[in-house]
């Protein structure tokens, strides 16, 4: 196409605007040398709940004709996320003690590690009862502190009984979640039975300290300490605090607490006198 006079007159024009940008833009060059990268919240690794697979016996004879491997080794003394199968039902009862659950273990692994080949993240965990869904303050529901105090990092589990299939080792840590003498979740969170009926009991688990808000003065501005760096609250258990690079990974589990009171025929608890 050959360009008239006015095209060549705004071609002129739009040449002189862009000219310079043009100039700006070449002489502009960001080196890739001498960048210094804060990795202060930097985290490679996100934590993970391990939960045991259920596998069908059709599934393992499937897998003895196809490997000589025994089996794929399942995390032991836990139970997976989903509907609480215990023996016995579990109830509210009216001396306050339930035979209830057996100790059972939550298993977390993080594949970071530090500059020896040692689990470098400390895991946290909690609990938490019935909490709703649009929930803002998840401490509101948290519960049973006395079995996963929420301060307590998960204990790394020896390397020995860990086994693994054609993967490094996962670092892998656990919880152990036992009662006085077991675990009795109807009749004691935190000393405090529930109500008869069926109830959720989340994890969350997080490879950082718990968030910590900033605070604020009357006026709404940033409290400063003497050093003039940002007054933090205290910790919100439960909420996982991304801004410093937490990851987090959360479990759900549903239980029912029959009433002691008022059994259903054909029904027995194992309350205790």
């Amino acid at each position: 196409m050959i360009a008239g006079p006015r095209s060549t007159a705004l071609g002129a024009v739009i040449a002189g605007l862009l000219g310079p940008v043009g100039a700006l833009a070449s002489g502009c060059i960001i080196p890739d040398s001498g960048i210094i990268v804060d990795d202060e919240f930097l985290n490679p690794g996100g934590v993970r709940i391990v939960e045991p697979t259920p596998v069908t016996p059709r599934a393992d004879e499937e897998c003895d004709r196809l490997t000589p491997l025994g089996g794929c080794p399942p995390p032991v003394n836990t139970i997976p996320a989903g509907l609480i199968k215990p023996f016995t039902p579990l109830c509210v009862c009216p001396s306050g003690r339930d035979s209830g659950l057996g100790s059972f273990d939550i298993f977390v692994e993080d594949p970071d590690t530090d500059e020896d080949g040692d689990p470098k993240d400390d895991i946290l965990g909690a609990l938490f009862l019935d909490m709703p869904a649009d929930a803002t303050n998840p401490q509101s529901s948290l519960a049973y502190t006395a079995l996963l105090p929420p301060d307590e990092p998960a204990r790394r589990v020896r390397q020995s009984d860990v086994q693994t299939i054609e993967r490094p080792d996962p670092h892998l840590k656990n919880w152990t979640l036992a009662g006085q003498p077991q675990v009795d979740l109807c009749n004691d969170n935190d000393g405090t039975p529930l109500q008869p009926g069926t109830h959720q009991l989340r994890v969350i688990v997080t490879d950082r300290p718990w968030y910590r808000p900033v605070l604020l003065d009357a006026e709404g501005a940033v409290l400063l300490d003497d050093e003039g760096e940002s007054v933090l609250g205290d910790p919100v258990i439960g909420m996982p605090d991304l801004a410093a690079g937490a990851s987090y990974d959360t479990a759900t589990y549903v239980f029912q607490c029959f009433d002691g009171f008022d059994m259903v025929e054909g029904m027995q608890c194992n309350c205790e006198d």
